[in-house]
């Protein structure tokens, strides 16, 4: 494919071609029509981004994908640029450096937010012609995009109504303007549309989302969206709300009819396409789609949804450990592919409508590559020793979305294997039982995890938390626990759920991850400042066959005793006899 793209590029005297990864709604997880840079490249990893030249090919991923990456480039004549690690320049960089006077590089506006558009052009000589290629992209691939039902989420799991909803939009946006201004607010993110409207869809594969922009201002608000594909409940609850529904299609054409003094839109959540003539007529107004959408902050429905669907997943995901390490004592374990699949059966059997993302299920060094996937033709067979880590989760319909990674030990382990295991559980419990001044952001609470991995000379080189969705993105990127600050960033306050996850990783030998979903709940005041502690929504126990118990403090074994109660309180009702059994027997470290 990279030769054929590079043929359209000479017959449109093109003389670069950046393609990303991402769709028109800077989506983390995208349809197959939008997977560009995944069909030129080979590369299917989520993140990358793929540089094209007469000559040159260059793909930039980060460290989850670098493994992978590096076999899926292999033969292929791409090289693998490896973000962030010492003396790889960003793709920015590398234009700044590469590309001469004069020359043509194409980008589809589509797919780059406006934010990064314009960091792109900065460091471009200023000769540089930049031309939108994205009807050239999909003349090469040629896949349509398609429409899926949309439907209305049950009242009992909504938060506040449509129109409280819109009402508190138009109150935060009158903060940020002059009296007397009028305003359009633009908002194109998938997740936040559904949330802003009530509605869950199908478009892309483990999201409930449906493709969709909203356009509001003082007087109205107006959708975006299949029309078609609305069901009945869903079109008369957005006529009550008294919102406007017009074609999917028809936005781009629309944006053009806009003719307010002020046009408010997150340049970090919109693309190029949407904001560069906007801004180019003098009326962009930069703002945080999270100041203005308040989606991370759940309601007292969501919440109650969001433990629902916990207690289901956590059922699932005890008898599916019990299952494999009693299949591990006798010898029965057969590769990573099927003990996924019957996970993934095991969660449809038990409510669940959909995987929140494909399961990775990773035995042995292949846990080491952070978003492995095992595929039925190249997987490794399960032994009777080692680990065999599974990250997954599950979308209940209207309740919530999960996100699990238990490391399960499987016979003999080696000292490494206990130690980094052992280290990882400590991480995790510590971020657990942290108490924080609310309205912190996510940098404040990560060194509570990090720092007993930096004690015994690990490095985690993934964020230790993200937000997450309630049915919806198990990625809630607003909300995140890292050393690293993001763009757009939400405060923590009590309503917010976010995921616990440090993990160690030995590339050729082993991986160990856990993660647990916590939600943000008041710890009082500590001098007039109120304060905020997590509880776990996750209900799943660690493995206390790969503990080294000398390695615990006695807080540490406090707040897994503790966590340990907490899950026979709420899950031990919901199992069988010889569950309940097994669970006791595996939570008991006394």
């Amino acid at each position: 494919m990279v030769s054929k793209l590079r043929a359209l590029m000479e017959q449109n005297s093109i003389d670069w071609f950046i393609v990303y990864s991402n769709d028109p709604h800077l989506s983390e997880y995208t349809a197959e029509c939008d997977r560009l840079r995944e069909r030129i490249s080979g590369f299917t990893g989520s993140a990358g981004t793929l540089l094209v030249s007469a000559s040159e090919a260059y793909l930039w991923t980060d460290s989850r994908y670098y493994i992978q990456a590096a076999d899926q480039l292999k033969g292929s004549g791409i090289s693998l640029m490896k973000l962030q690690e010492p003396g790889v320049p960003s793709l920015s960089e590398y234009l700044g450096g590469h590309i001469w006077d004069g020359q043509v590089l194409a980008v589809d506006k589509k797919t780059i937010s406006y934010d990064e558009y314009k960091s792109l052009c900065r460091v471009l000589p200023t000769s540089t012609e930049v031309v939108d290629g994205g009807k050239l992209l999909r003349q090469l691939c040629n896949i349509k995009r398609s429409f899926n039902d949309v439907n209305e989420v049950p009242r009992e799991y909504r938060g506040k109504e449509i129109k409280e909803k819109i009402d508190d939009v138009r109150k935060r946006i009158s903060g940020k303007i002059p009296n007397g201004v009028s305003y359009t607010y633009i908002l194109s993110d998938l997740t936040s549309v559904m949330w802003m409207y009530d509605l869950r869809g199908n478009d892309i594969r483990h999201v409930p989302v449906a493709y969709s922009y909203t356009v509001i201002n003082a007087y109205s608000a107006v959708l975006y969206i299949s029309r078609k594909n609305l069901s009945d409940g869903a079109a008369a609850m957005l006529e009550e709300a008294g919102v406007t529904v017009k074609e999917y299609s028809q936005f781009y054409g629309g944006l053009s009819d806009i003719a307010t003094d002020i046009v408010l839109a997150d340049t970090y959540r919109n693309n190029a396409l949407i904001l560069e003539d906007i801004d180019a007529a003098g009326i962009l107004q930069d703002v945080s789609d999270c100041e203005i959408i308040r989606k991370p902050v759940k309601s007292a429905s969501e919440i109650k949804g969001m433990t629902e669907a916990h207690i289901k997943d956590a059922v699932t995901m005890i008898r599916f450990i019990k299952n494999v390490k009693q299949t591990a004592r006798s010898g029965g374990l057969t590769n990573e592919y099927d003990i996924g699949n019957k996970l993934d059966e095991s969660r449809l059997a038990n409510g669940c409508c959909d995987m929140s993302f494909d399961t990775i299920c990773a035995y042995g060094p292949n846990a080491a590559i952070v978003h492995y996937t095992a595929q039925s033709d190249t997987c490794a067979p399960v032994r009777s020793s080692g680990f065999l880590l599974v990250d997954s989760g599950g979308q209940y319909e209207y309740m919530g979305t999960t996100d699990i990674t238990r490391t399960i030990s499987l016979g003999e382990l080696t000292q490494e294997e206990i130690r980094a295991y052992t280290t990882v559980l400590r991480a995790n419990l510590r971020l657990m039982d942290m108490i924080f001044p609310e309205g912190c952001k996510g940098t404040l609470l990560d060194a509570a995890a990090e720092e007993v991995l930096w004690e015994n000379g690990y490095y985690c080189g993934h964020g230790i938390g993200h937000g997450v969705g309630c049915y919806l993105s198990v990625h809630e990127s607003e909300i995140r626990i890292s050393r690293v600050a993001g763009k757009r960033e939400c405060s923590f306050y009590p309503g917010v759920i976010v995921s616990d996850e440090p993990g160690v990783y030995v590339e050729g030998k082993l991986g160990v991850r856990l993660e647990n979903l916590l939600l943000v709940t008041s710890a009082g005041q500590i001098d007039g400042h109120r304060m905020c502690r997590f509880t776990p929504l996750t209900l799943v126990p660690f493995d206390m066959e790969a503990v080294d118990r000398s390695m615990l403090t006695n807080k540490e074994r406090e707040i897994l005793a503790e966590y340990n109660r907490l899950i026979w309180e709420k899950v031990s009702p919901f199992l069988e006899k010889d569950e309940k059994d097994w669970l006791k027997e595996n939570i008991d470290i006394d």
